[in-house]
């Protein structure tokens, strides 16, 4: 079993307890994953157990539908060319043009990371008389959401898994798969800046023993 958990420095934790003021006594703890590592499998099966999970995917995608303020600001942004035939944001056509253009994807990003934000804000303050609440962001570090968590939870895999993973959920080809994977930061960074490390290159009963174990670290 391969749980790797990685002890804070006297200055993380220094930091963790200035952002902790607001929240009184209440644990926010990060969960991220590289791309098909687990994350959400993670996120669900704390779930089943009563954990609140903020989770900035499920965010993104309920300010981005029709007639909410994210969809019209998408919309204003990259044009009608995005819309399905419901009217709905296609989200398969925007990440084919945010994917191969930085630019557009910086644009992007300006326009729904100040709204996502906002809203993880607000759930996490509805529950602040929870002792621990769960953060699920794929892109944690990358939007430095890891600044706002007392620690944080990585699952990983190995890239062949990864590559599986990917061309069988996005119906992706072995190149579309490893480029995606290729975009993201490295898991050598994630490793480095994460509390606990989760290997994933198991079956779903050893990945949920891995869980329970971090589980009860947590919550002593």
């Amino acid at each position: 079993m391969f749980i790797k958990f990685i002890p804070k420095t006297i200055r993380q934790i220094e930091i963790n307890n200035i952002d902790k003021y607001s929240k009184d006594n209440m644990k926010i703890v990060g969960i991220t994953g590289l791309i098909a590592s687990g994350k959400s499998t993670l996120s669900s099966y704390l779930k089943t157990f009563g954990y609140k999970i903020v989770d900035a995917d499920t965010i993104s995608r309920d300010i981005t539908k029709k007639d909410k303020i994210g969809y019209e600001k998408v919309v204003e942004k990259f044009g009608k060319d995005i819309l399905s035939s419901n009217g709905e944001i296609d989200r398969a056509k925007l990440s084919n043009i945010v994917f191969n253009d930085k630019n557009a994807l910086k644009k992007l990003n300006d326009t729904l990371h100040p709204l996502i934000f906002q809203e993880i804000d607000r759930q996490l303050d509805s529950y602040k008389v929870e002792k621990i609440v769960f953060l699920d962001a794929p892109l944690l570090f990358e939007t430095k959401l890891n600044e706002k968590c007392d620690e944080v939870i990585l699952v990983v895999c190995d890239e062949e898994v990864q590559i599986s993973r990917i061309q069988l959920r996005d119906n992706k080809d072995y190149d579309s798969a490893k480029k995606v994977i290729d975009s993201q930061i490295g898991k050598k960074f994630k490793i480095e800046n994460s509390d606990y490390i989760i290997d994933n290159n198991c079956d779903i009963e050893r990945f949920y023993l891995k869980a329970d174990l971090i589980m009860r670290i947590l919550t002593n």
